[in-house]
C-alpha cells in the first residue's frame, strides 16, 4: 500500500466524483463542520454541466470514520491536497462552505499549484464572533429558519457526525485565522453569502473579500447559511460567472 493510500484509509477520507464536461474545469467541494458531501448534491449537479466535480466526506464526517487523532485545518488541507495530486485534476476551482472555507483557503496557501480559483460560501469564523458561544447562537438562529429540506439534511449529517467530534472540531474552527491566511493566497477569491445568513454576515464577508489580493463578494437574496443547498442554481450561476 502506498503512503497516500495508507493515509487516506487511516484518516478516513472518502472521495465522490461526478463526471462532467471534459473540456471544463474541475470543481472541488469542501463541506462544513458536521456535514458531508450530501450538502452539495444540487450544486454538484449544476456544476457538472460545465466540468468534473469532486466532493469528499472528510475524516469524521458523513460516511467517513472518525480519525485516530484530532485534525487541524492544516491537516485537512494537506490530506485533500494529496488526494487531488493522486487524481491529477490540474488546477481546480475549490469551493468551501462554512468551515470548508477554511480548508479551501489553507489548501490554496499550502498547494497553490492545485488551486485555480477559490469560492468561499458562508465563510467562518467572523473575527468579531470568535467564541464558541457566539458561533452556537448563530447556528441556532440559522437552523430554525432554513428550509425544511435543508434542515433535514443538516440534522441527518449532524447525527452521523456526533457530538464529540463536532465539539472537538469546533475548537479547531474557532482558532483558524482565515482573515490572516486569505491575504497570503494569490488566487482570485469569490465570497458568497445568503442575504439572511446570521453566521457569515455582510460586513464580515465584504471585509474578507477585501483582505484577499484579488477578492469580490456576492449576496444571494432570500437564503441563509446553507445557501448552496437551498439555492443551488443561483449558487452555481455565481460560481460559473466567476470562473
Amino acid at each position: 500500500m502506498s503512503d497516500r493510500a495508507h493515509d487516506r484509509r487511516r484518516l478516513g477520507l472518502r472521495t465522490f466524483s461526478v463526471p462532467g464536461a471534459a473540456a471544463g474545469p474541475a470543481y472541488v467541494l469542501l463541506h462544513g463542520i458536521g456535514l458531508s458531501h450530501l450538502e452539495f448534491t444540487g450544486l454538484a449537479r449544476e456544476l457538472s454541466a460545465s466540468g468534473r466535480v469532486i466532493a469528499f466526506d472528510l475524516p469524521g464526517y458523513g460516511s467517513s470514520p472518525r480519525p485516530p487523532r484530532q485534525m487541524s485545518v492544516h491537516d485537512h488541507a494537506a490530506l485533500v491536497g494529496r488526494e487531488l495530486e493522486r487524481l491529477d485534476l490540474g488546477p481546480a476551482v475549490v469551493v468551501g462552505h462554512s468551515m470548508g472555507a477554511q480548508f479551501a483557503v489553507e489548501l490554496a496557501r499550502q498547494s497553490p499549484w492545485l488551486v485555480d480559483r477559490v469560492v468561499l460560501v458562508g465563510p467562518v469564523v467572523d473575527a468579531g464572533k470568535r467564541t464558541l458561544r457566539q458561533q452556537a447562537v448563530g447556528l441556532l438562529r440559522d437552523s430554525a429558519l432554513e428550509p425544511p429540506k435543508t434542515q433535514a439534511m443538516v440534522l441527518s449529517d449532524y447525527l452521523r457526525c456526533g457530538v464529540p467530534w463536532f465539539a472537538a472540531q469546533s475548537g479547531v474552527m474557532r482558532d483558524y485565522p482565515i482573515d490572516v491566511t486569505i491575504a497570503e493566497i494569490a488566487q482570485p477569491v469569490l465570497v458568497i453569502r445568503g442575504a439572511d445568513d446570521p453566521i457569515a454576515d455582510a460586513a464580515w464577508c465584504r471585509s474578507l473579500a477585501a483582505l484577499a489580493p484579488d477578492g469580490r463578494a456576492l449576496t444571494i437574496a432570500g437564503n441563509r447559511h446553507n445557501v448552496l443547498h437551498s439555492e443551488p442554481v443561483a449558487t452555481a450561476a455565481a460560481i460559473l460567472a466567476f470562473v
